[in-house]
């Protein structure tokens, strides 16, 4: 009776994953920063400085805390931002939502110190939802998904060499 149970479930899983098709955004990024992780800290929790993409303002909860949920808005795109974890000088990890509440993904950013060096990790497991009815092809969201996962790679090794430049000076 559980097997059936759980192929159920699992099935119910597949056929709901198949209606709701998505452009997925997964990265890993790292960067080697000559400081140790205390250094880099106050930048993780306090990005403005070298993130390229939408600036983030509190909007709500204690301020470095979890629980502090900040807005942000790029094009068109507005997005909140919400502290889920928080390891003092070794992990942030962020959810990332649409104002309606539905979840776009999770960023972690993780602090790995070794001899006064830091390794920075930065890792992203988001989506973008395809509106039903778009006409978008499995074959188009494939490409939409490389291409965004390139462009992403790029632009947030770029930040990451942004830290390290306001880190070591």
């Amino acid at each position: 009776m559980k097997i059936l149970l759980w192929v159920g479930l699992f099935a119910g899983v597949r056929v709901g994953a198949a209606q709701r098709p998505a452009v997925n955004l997964v990265t890993h990024n790292r960067i080697v920063i000559a400081r140790p992780a205390a250094a880099v800290w106050p930048f993780i929790v306090e990005p403005n400085s070298w993130k390229m993409g939408a600036k983030l303002v509190h909007r709500s909860g204690s301020a470095g805390q979890v629980g502090e949920v900040f807005s942000a808005a790029e094009a068109n795109a507005p997005f909140l931002v919400e502290n889920v974890e928080l390891v003092v000088d070794r992990r942030r990890t962020i959810k990332l939502y649409q104002a309606d509440g539905a979840l776009i993904g999770y960023a972690t950013w993780t602090l790995d110190e070794n001899e006064g060096k830091t390794t920075v990790g930065y890792d992203v497991y988001a989506e973008s939802l395809i509106p039903a009815g778009s006409g978008t092809t499995a074959d188009a969201r494939a490409e939409a998904e490389r291409a965004e996962r390139k462009a992403n790679i790029k632009r947030f090794d770029a930040e990451l060499a942004a830290l390290k430049g306001l880190v070591e000076r």
